[in-house]
């Protein structure tokens, strides 16, 4: 299982983003089920923020095509909730990175989440953002498909 976050969604979905035509590949594999994408609800909740707000994209989509985008997004992986679980590992989290503090939380979260759920791989652009969580590995859409045999 790889999470998939959700900068590869955006990019997919953006077609002006240079990194548009390897997530769209790293997409089009996931929903060909070449192998197991997954995401959580904070996933879907970025993109949705994200994808509307004409301040984080040129050309924002409306609510209403935002939703089908997270509709065929729900369709094309599985969602992992870990539920309280994650608030248990991401108070360890915590307890280990005392200097931890600003929207950085988000990202403490995802991994939080992904160790709570047993994943140990994201596919990411933001690959700094995941260093020094032992035990998760990030990686490229073109990375992780460059290593990938099926």
């Amino acid at each position: 299982m790889i999470l998939v976050d959700t900068n590869i969604w955006i990019y997919a979905v953006n077609i002006d983003a240079p990194q548009h035509p390897a997530s769209r590949k790293f997409i089009e594999a996931v929903i060909a089920g070449r192998f197991n994408g997954v995401i959580t609800p904070q996933i879907l909740l970025e993109f949705y923020a994200i994808i509307t707000d004409k301040r984080r994209v040129e050309r924002p989509l409306s609510p209403e095509l935002a939703l089908e985008q997270v509709k065929a997004i729900r369709t094309a992986c599985l969602i992992v909730d870990a539920g309280s679980k994650a608030l248990d590992r991401l108070t360890e989290i915590l307890a280990e990175q005392p200097n931890l503090k600003g929207a950085k939380i988000f990202d403490a979260f995802i991994v939080a989440q992904m160790m709570a759920a047993g994943i140990k791989q994201i596919c990411t652009y933001n690959i700094h953002d995941f260093k020094g969580y032992k035990g998760i590995t990030a990686f490229t859409p073109e990375e992780f498909m460059a290593g990938w045999v099926p």
